[in-house]
């Protein structure tokens, strides 16, 4: 049980509100943006929050000088977090940027002076003409969050670089790896648990950090009474409530799984029948590790082969009425061969619940009574997103979906869904012969491969990989970075590389709202909108459905803050730049006015509402009509079925062994590897581990709801603490035992935390920004967990590993 002060009380209280929200609108008394309204006239309008990547539906609602949000129930994703809550104090943030500024100092010393927005697009262009023209646009590297992603193919492909990198290594690249090898599947929103009609629910590493729509399904969950089962160093505030927390030693997460999977298949608790049918457990594998094939075995196909009991012969399986699941043999030309489901059986037998005891500190009786209760509810467990961080974290993910195929949880009633997709159209598409754009235009194609993926081919978005670029010159320059409302100092492994990296860069760009770290070590920073100040047209990412959505456009900047649609900054950017290419994609001088960029707003839209409408056969003033009313549209019901349909796998089936890992020559099958950074070995080293909850992005850290509910403080077992002298409250020093990095912070003594391990909130504290000022100093204390780490990356899809070692010291009360 938790020791919970009453301090933690009230901050888990605010929390939870915010989390439900569904009963409770937070009201914020702010300037209004210009005129008086009467209190009796209330304006409701649809938005999609953008406070962090999930986009979840709200209304925004203004009654006068009362400004507020209210969850959009029908929507859905309905939403409304502690972050949502927030927006309106980021609107109105006193250290928001508020012109263009220059600098005048170094890099790192945030001297800079205001300067206006055409004397600030001009020097930036200029300077990309230089670079471009000496080491070509693929020398220039825009990296961001979700707030521009869609646009930013449109942008990139405009200038001519194919550099767009996002933050995914140091979010879900583990998970989405994961689910391109079992499932043929992407990103996180494309596969998640059917919450409202699941049975048992396990969660994996440090997750439902956003609401996403997916607090309010459980919601559901909850009150039916479904068991949640948390595996995690740390208790969440998630796993607080009825749930069972069950604190794992980092890193180890592939081996407690891996060893559930052996539980059932050894006590046959497995659905039998949905194995053969869905996944490829049947597939029969040569010693070389490759599948067997219609060829292989003299057959008149190329289709991979199963061994039909009922046939006694080699069939294709797609053909085979009863294939073998546990088959060994062999098969003539080929020698012999072994089903997917006996390898996996093999595997998974390397790690019994004795062993995996050993290796995770979970007892063995607990690891078997919940792969039982798993397997017996035909449970479902959750696919990862921004989840554990210890850089071996693919095949943790990979024994997930593997443990969701075996009992028949993919696709199913209260199974893992597949989303429909809603097909919405690129913003630009680099083909071999040319760019095509969502405006009709089109540009020669683009030569450069993308930085990150000549490195890193599994998953794109690995933004270490630029770093290397800038400090070696392979595998050729970067010279020029712009950097768009996300924050490489508190998102990125190994800050020391990335002060490196910025010092060697010759033009750094920052856009955004407020001044996190990299604004310090910018030549140039503009200031972006908020979501409110700007309409956007979206997917609803985490949802089965296919839907789409429409955030309005509810406010103007404050008085005094000369802010502009990030997407109007950048295309100007580029047309400065490039204006041929830009003229060549419809985009002209003439939306140098800021006022006229929203007909190139309004033609945008149009293409993608025109593109959905053919898309789906629906009339494009019958979506159009519902965005303006609603704020949203579905496309298609997603309906559970008994199985999935064809997947976009080599067999287009679940493959339990990845026949996709074999194309980069990786394990088909997973195993559990040791985290690269250094074990705790002395009584005063510990793991130091990482996360987030429903309140952390960012950006919401910067508003004073979240400065009252996130905790800077390092937690700490009461075992450790005690065995220390440390007592709640004291300061103690973080020496990194991997790079020797050293930072101070206090002490929460708290069971929420295992013991021999320490929880930091990760973007909360150790903020460096010289312009950070006043009451906001605040975000100065506590640590960043990020400047304790090293380049540790997986290999193939660059998953990072943000969590590290370090060693205590107590240094004062």
């Amino acid at each position: 049980m938790s020791e919970i002060t009453r301090r933690d009380a009230i901050k888990l209280g605010a929390l939870l509100a915010a989390a439900s929200a569904v009963k409770w609108p937070v009201s914020l008394v702010v300037k209004p943006p210009e005129q008086e309204q009467s209190l009796a006239v209330e304006e409701k309008v649809p938005v999609m929050c953008n406070m962090c990547g999930a986009g979840c539906g709200l209304y925004f609602v203004r009654k006068g000088k009362v400004m507020y949000f209210e969850p959009n129930l029908e929507h859905p994703q309905p939403g409304l977090c502690a972050r949502a809550a927030s927006s309106i104090q980021l609107w109105n943030h006193p250290l928001r940027l508020k012109k263009p500024l220059k600098r005048v100092g170094e890099r790192g010393e945030a001297k800079f002076q205001e300067v206006d927005w055409e004397t600030a697009l001009n020097e930036i262009s200029q300077k990309l003409r230089d670079i471009v023209a000496k080491y070509g646009p693929e020398s220039v590297v825009f990296t961001y969050h979700d707030f521009y992603a869609w646009h930013m193919p449109l942008i990139a492909f405009t200038l001519g670089t194919p550099n767009y990198v996002q933050h995914a290594s140091c979010c879900h690249n583990a998970s989405t790896y994961a689910r391109g090898l079992v499932l043929g599947a992407g990103g996180p929103p494309t596969a998640d648990p059917d919450y409202e009609n699941a049975r048992y629910i396990v969660f994996v590493g440090r997750v439902l950090n956003a609401a996403m729509g997916m607090v309010q399904r459980l919601q559901k969950a909850r009150e039916r009474g479904v068991k949640l089962v948390f595996v995690d160093p740390r208790m969440g505030n998630a796993a607080m409530s009825e749930a069972e927390w069950i604190p794992i030693i980092p890193g180890t997460d592939a081996a407690f799984l891996l060893s559930m999977v052996h539980v059932i298949i050894q006590e046959k608790l497995y659905d039998e029948a949905w194995v053969k049918k869905y996944t490829n457990a049947c597939f029969l594998i040569k010693q070389d590790g490759t599948p067997v094939t219609g060829k292989d075995v003299g057959k008149d196909t190329t289709d991979y082969v199963v061994y039909d009991l009922d046939a006694k012969d080699f069939v294709s399986y797609k053909a085979a009425k009863n294939p073998a699941l546990e088959w060994e043999g062999d098969a003539p030309n080929v020698g012999r061969v072994r089903t997917a489901f006996l390898l996996l059986r093999d595997r998974a037998a390397l790690y019994p619940p004795e062993e995996a005891e050993k290796i995770t500190g979970v007892p063995a009786d607990t690891i078997r009574r919940i792969a039982r209760e798993f397997a017996t509810s035909r449970g479902v467990v959750e696919d990862g997103w921004w989840t554990s961080k210890n850089a071996n974290d693919s095949d943790a993910f990979r024994a997930a979906l593997i443990l969701n195929a075996l009992v028949g949880s993919i696709d199913t009633r209260g199974g893992l869904y597949v989303q429909l997709g809603a097909k919405f159209p690129a913003s630009a598409t680099a083909a071999p012969d040319k760019v095509t754009t969502i405006t009709g235009g089109t540009l020669p194609p683009i030569k450069a491969k993308r930085i990150d993926t000549l490195k890193y081919p599994a998953v794109p978005h690995v933004f270490d990989a630029v770093l290397d670029a800038v400090i070696t010159g392979q595998p050729y320059p970067v010279k020029a970075l712009i950097i768009v409302g996300t924050e490489p100092f508190t998102r990125d492994v190994n800050t020391q590389k990335l002060v490196e990296t910025l010092k060697k860069l010759e033009l750094v760009v920052v856009i955004d709202v407020v001044p996190n770290d990299s604004v310090d070590w910018a030549d140039y920073v503009l200031p972006d909108n908020v979501y409110l100040e700007r309409e956007e047209l979206a997917t609803v990412k985490w949802t089965p459905h296919a839907a789409v959505q429409l955030s309005h456009k509810v406010l103007d900047p404050p008085p005094g803050v000369d802010a502009r649609n990030g997407f109007w900054i950048m295309m100007e950017i580029v047309r400065r730049t490039v204006p041929d290419r830009a003229a060549a994609v419809g985009y002209t001088e003439k939306y140098a006015d800021y006022h006229k960029f929203e007909e190139f707003e309004t033609l945008v839209k149009r293409k993608v509402l025109e593109s959905l409408s053919k898309a789906w056969n629906v009339p494009v003033e019958e979506i159009e009509k519902a965005l303006e009313e609603k704020g949203f549209y579905v496309l298609k019901y997603w309906i559970p079925r008994a199985g999935p349909g064809a997947l976009k796998t080599p067999s287009g089936l679940v493959e339990i062994y990845s026949l996709k890992a074999l194309d980069y020559k990786d394990d088909p099958l997973p195993k559990w590897k040791p985290p690269p950074y250094k074990k705790p070995a002395a009584p005063n080293e510990f793991y130091l581990v990482n996360g987030r909850d429903q309140f952390v992005t960012a950006h919401a850290v910067w508003t004073k709801n979240i400065i009252f509910l996130v905790d800077r403080r390092v937690w700490m077992n009461p075992r450790d603490a005690e065995r220390l002298g440390i007592k709640d409250g004291d300061l103690v020093e973080l020496e990194g035992l991997d790079n020797g990095f050293k930072q101070r912070a206090r002490v929460k003594v708290t069971n929420r935390v295992r013991e021999g391990v320490l929880f930091v909130y990760n973007r909360a504290g150790g903020r460096t920004s010289r312009l950070i000022a006043g009451e906001y100093e605040v975000m100065r204390e506590g640590i960043n967990p990020n400047k304790f780490t090293l380049s540790w990356l997986e290999p193939l899809n660059g998953s990072t590993g943000l969590n590290s070692t370090v060693r205590v010291t107590r240094v004062g009360a």
